[in-house]
């Protein structure tokens, strides 16, 4: 019932991705992207005057990372290798020398991604996830509606200790959709698709981009003594109320054809029998997953960082026998994510030492400050700016490496709270994952599945974003008002 290995997704598991899926990572040269993608970089290098700003080291690196970014939007080689293969271009050109090239390569973030992967492996290979994922269903599935609920709770309740949204899809919600009466299936792809923008927003552990965005605003001097705590507090009430609004908004917009389901409690409850008790790997599996996520929530106080308490974990999954080394090996997803997202970070730290960021974002943030706009209008002008650039990017991730840092930059010299930025910008983030069939490895393997039409998949991200944006901006900045972030 669960899906295998496969390629990669933005999100960190690597695990469930169709081989030839709709956002496809092709395994030979695409020769016309590969020209675009390295045509744009030399069309900044030497048909563009450099600003006075910046020295030639910091536009040379410039015009290599949008190369590079662009690279990852249309994919002219596998994203490790095209990553790979910017890296080698910075050392070449002596625009970074070997150690500020793979300065990333020791980063907390990178390797909590690579070890949560493998967290994603054994839930598909233990049958947890099905597990839980059935159970709702019995408990949640006498209407089409209910269930979609029931399939948004079982999320949630995933996402701490399975924090690659592709992996969730991929190994528990699409196996199960599929099992169940085909006149559900449209409307519970497309509200999954959208409701986990809410249940990747929860937690700090609930997608890879979370963790990525609190390490670049950590980065930026931004205090956070818990972030695991301070993100929760503020993302909870928001995010809660967006869970609660999608599947009921897309049952009024896209009804599913059949709208009772009362028997789908008796299947899920009859595979379930047929499941037995718990296994012994799954008690192993959940007893080290339980140790990691208590090491997640009280770590700070402990004294443990999160990448320890994931590293914590996984070795207790290989001591118990629930993963092997072999296995762990053989998650390319996973050492693929460790090379593409190390660069990407590492790139984007360097455009930082070096003033690029800075000077694009003064750039932007003048522009705006000249149309008089005042803090708020400039704040919620740079939140749309940032949400609709997704329509370029096929990767969540990519998106934060690439927007995250210049977008948070404007915000504060705007005078927003640091805070504030901060949080709401990593919340949108996640709301952008349900925009388009290639907006997020999620988003492609439900559309793989073949359950639901393109035309309605972009439909609906298209009118979830402005309800997002309304829960978001009136909620959300209600709640966030109470809690003091501004």
């Amino acid at each position: 019932m669960s899906g295998g290995d496969g390629e990669g997704g933005e999100e960190g598991g690597g695990v469930g991705v169709p081989a030839r899926s709709v956002v496809q990572e092709a395994d030979d040269l695409n020769v016309a992207a590969f020209a675009l993608a390295v045509g744009i970089g030399l069309g900044i290098r030497f048909g563009v005057t450099r600003p006075t700003e910046l020295d030639p080291q910091a536009w040379n690196l410039l015009s290599i990372f949008v190369s590079t970014v662009i690279g990852l939007v249309i994919k002219p080689m596998p994203i490790g290798a095209w990553a790979f293969g910017a890296l080698t271009v910075a050392l070449a050109t002596k625009t970074l020398t070997f150690t500020q090239g793979l300065s990333a390569i020791t980063n907390e973030v990178v390797w909590l991604i690579v070890v949560t992967g493998f967290f994603a492996r054994a839930f598909i290979k233990t049958g947890f996830g099905d597990r839980l994922a059935l159970l709702f269903v019995s408990i949640a599935g006498r209407t089409t509606l209910s269930l979609a609920y029931g399939f948004q709770i079982a999320e949630a309740l995933l996402s701490p200790a399975m924090p690659s949204t592709t992996a969730r899809a991929a190994g528990v919600f699409v196996p199960v959709i599929k099992s169940l009466d085909p006149r559900t299936r449209e409307y519970l792809i497309g509200q999954q698709i959208q409701g986990t923008s809410a249940t990747s927003t929860f937690l700090l552990s609930g997608a890879a981009q979370n963790f990525l965005a609190m390490q670049i605003a950590l980065a930026s001097g931004i205090p956070f003594s818990n972030p695991f705590n301070a993100w929760f507090v503020a993302a909870s009430v928001p995010a809660l109320v967006s869970l609660l609004a999608t599947p009921l908004v897309i049952y009024m917009i896209d009804p599913p054809e059949l709208k009772d389901t009362p028997d789908a409690p008796l299947q899920a409850a009859k595979k379930l029998k047929n499941m037995g008790p718990l296994s012994s790997i799954e008690k192993k599996m959940c007893l080290a997953l339980g140790s990691t996520v208590f090491l997640w929530v009280f770590g700070v106080q402990l004294g443990v960082t999160a990448v320890v308490a994931a590293m914590i974990g996984m070795c207790g999954m290989l001591i118990f026998g629930v993963l092997s080394w072999d296995e762990a090996l053989g998650q390319k997803g996973s050492w693929d994510t460790l090379i593409w997202f190390a660069v990407l970070v590492g790139f984007s730290g360097q455009l930082n030492t070096m003033g690029v960021v800075s000077w694009l974002s003064g750039f932007v943030s003048t522009s705006l400050t000249s149309m008089d706009l005042g803090v708020w209008g400039i704040f919620a002008a740079l939140h749309v700016f940032y949400f609709f650039l997704h329509y370029f990017f096929a990767s969540q991730s990519a998106h934060v490496g690439a927007l995250y840092p210049a977008f948070l930059a404007m915000l504060l010299q705007a005078g927003v709270p640091p805070a504030l930025a901060a949080l709401s910008l990593a919340f949108n983030t996640n709301n952008i994952g349900g925009l388009t069939h290639y907006a997020s490895g999620q988003a492609a393997v439900y559309y793989g599945a073949g359950e639901i039409s393109l035309q309605k998949l972009w439909k609906q991200g298209l009118y979830m974003s402005f309800v997002n944006f309304a829960i978001y901006g009136t909620v959300g900045m209600t709640w966030w008002k109470v809690i003091g972030l501004y």
